[in-house]
């Protein structure tokens, strides 16, 4: 076997409709009075959030609109931000979400590219003035025509539609098919600038079903996140996933701890949705022993949460692990809720339905079957369409696959295992080190907040191993509590010959805090070693 299969969908995977209005139509429709989002004082029902995004579907299209035209999100998570997404798709425009981490340069560069016309904004979070950054651009870029913005005239837009008869919304949301182009995500890029990924309605509608199935979601789930819809992770996995479920989704603008706790307390949420360095910082906030969690239950069993004071949490709910890419549109490979804690730690899960991947050698291309490693390459119902302004041929190879870029294999059991980025590969003493290992089995390790490995050139190895790492608020360890730690977990050669010690803020990281800037911390490695006489 030279291609490993997804299984055909079936019913019970729940797949309802598979484009975004169509989405949303089901949804509110079944889920009508259940609370859908909660933000602040605001709370709609799945009835007011699809009420209100036919509102901006039908100004939208007042203003002219076009199928296919390009409507940019530049919102915090608000409400406003999901009726815009799903308004804009209702009136059969292709969405781009974007960051508000970006400068105003980024930003610029998303709408030229994307091409986007319209930009639903709003006018300041966090000190950024984001209505203003984007009314500079008006004049500048070929396409965009209009910006408008939460809190100053975004009433008065919607109230531009009220003559758009609902039928006309109607026909949109028919004329629409799950394989056109509905959804532009813009990778964070660490040395370039970042790609636009371009999806059909096809591959995020079929993540918000697939995912509420592999969550667990049901009515009952109360989520917290503060990861933005800018994210595959916060557009499926978090706001999509719940919403296919018919729960709620306790929103947060940006995060901030203090503020988290105590929505999770006063929400009484069930599954909080984080990134790691998140929930240390909660784990370190004065605030963390003192607030009620009680109403947690989807907790990973050795996580912070779980060993909070107030948390029983679900024994038989586990954090699914999962393989994917933005050009995946999130998971592509993935364990359920429910899966045995020894198949979360062995692989990365099964492929999700009708999805296909090839594992080929990375020198000479052929074909590599079970348990052989090579560049995963992959193709399905999630997989984009392509890049923007980008050659389909560009894109994906003569058979019709992406090449991801990483290394993996999978099984004769049908399972997948990541191996790491090929790009970051480490070439050491003869034999290639993966930095994804240690830095997931450095995950379970206490005094660890933040952990990355790199390779520096060494005349006699050829590349040395380096951990630059970050340690908890309070926490103390010196270079041999940690690879001793590792040595119990992962084999002697891979073991970082350098343990380098960072404080906190110190790696160099996106605007977005959530990637390393690997070409400024090696700079910063080599420094470090140069001065204490370590650099080859």
């Amino acid at each position: 076997m030279t291609v490993l299969r997804g299984r055909d969908l079936s019913p019970g995977d729940g797949v309802g409709a598979l484009t975004l209005g169509g989405f949303l139509s089901e949804v509110c429709a079944r889920f009508a009075d259940n609370e859908a989002l909660v933000f602040g004082e605001d709370r709609w029902t799945y009835r007011q959030l699809l009420e209100r995004s036919r509102e901006v579907a039908g100004a939208l299209v007042a203003s002219g609109t076009a199928r296919f035209g390009r409507v940019g999100i530049l919102m915090g998570n608000r409400p406003e931000a999901v009726a815009g997404l799903f308004g804009a798709a209702i009136a059969g425009a292709v969405v781009v979400p974007m960051s508000t981490f970006a400068p105003r340069p980024e930003i610029g560069f998303y709408l030229d590219h994307s091409g986007v016309d319209t930009v639903l904004t709003q006018a300041e979070m966090l000190g950024r003035r984001y209505a203003d950054d984007v009314r500079s651009l008006l004049g500048e870029l070929p396409y965009l025509r209009r910006v408008v913005t939460v809190g100053e005239d975004w009433d008065e837009f919607l109230t531009s539609g009220r003559d758009v008869v609902p039928e006309r919304l109607d026909g949109r949301i028919a004329r629409t098919r799950p394989s056109d182009e509905g959804l532009v995500i813009y990778s964070s890029g660490t040395t370039s600038q970042p790609k636009g990924v371009l999806h059909s309605h096809r591959a995020p509608t079929m993540q918000f079903w697939l995912q509420a199935g592999v969550f667990g979601r049901h009515e009952g789930t109360r989520l917290w996140t503060s990861l933005p819809l800018f994210w595959t992770a916060g557009l499926n996995t978090a706001m999509g996933a719940t919403l296919a479920a018919g729960g709620c989704w306790v929103m947060q603008e940006s995060f901030e701890p203090a503020a988290a706790l105590a929505l999770m307390e006063a929400e009484r949420v069930t599954e909080p949705y984080c990134l790691p360095h998140q929930t240390a910082t909660l784990e370190e906030h004065p605030a963390w022993a003192a607030t009620d969690l009680s109403s947690l239950r989807c907790v990973y069993g050795k996580s912070a949460f779980a060993r909070h004071p107030t948390v029983a949490g679900d024994t038989g709910w586990n954090m699914p692990v999962a393989y994917g890419l933005s050009e995946t549109c999130t998971g592509f490979a993935t364990h359920r809720f429910d899966s045995p804690r020894e198949q979360l730690k062995a692989s990365t899960g099964r492929l999700i339905p009708e999805s296909r991947l090839r594992v080929v050698d990375v020198d000479d291309g052929r074909e590599l079957g079970a348990d052989e490693v090579g560049e995963m390459t992959i193709a399905g119902p999630t997989v984009m369409v392509g890049y923007v302004g980008y050659d389909r041929a560009e894109c994906f190879d003569d058979h019709g696959y992406f090449h991801t870029g990483d290394v993996g294999y999978f099984d004769t059991d049908g399972f997948v295992h990541w191996t790491g980025r090929w790009t970051e590969m480490i070439k050491t003493a003869g034999t290639t080190v993966s930095p994804a290992e240690i830095e997931v089995a450095l995950r379970a390790c206490p005094p660890i907040k933040l952990a990355r490995v790199v390779g520096v050139p060494d005349e006699r190895l050829g590349q040395r191993v380096v951990l630059c790492a970050v340690l908890k608020d309070g926490a103390h360890a010196a270079a041999a509590d940690i690879t001793d730690f590792l040595r119990e977990r992962i084999a002697g050669y891979k073991v970082p010959k350098e343990v380098l010690f960072f404080a906190d803020g110190e790696i160099p990281m996106t605007a977005s805090a959530t990637k390393v800037r690997d070409d400024e911390l090696l700079s910063l490695v080599g420094r470090r070693l140069a001065a204490r006489g370590g650099a080859q």
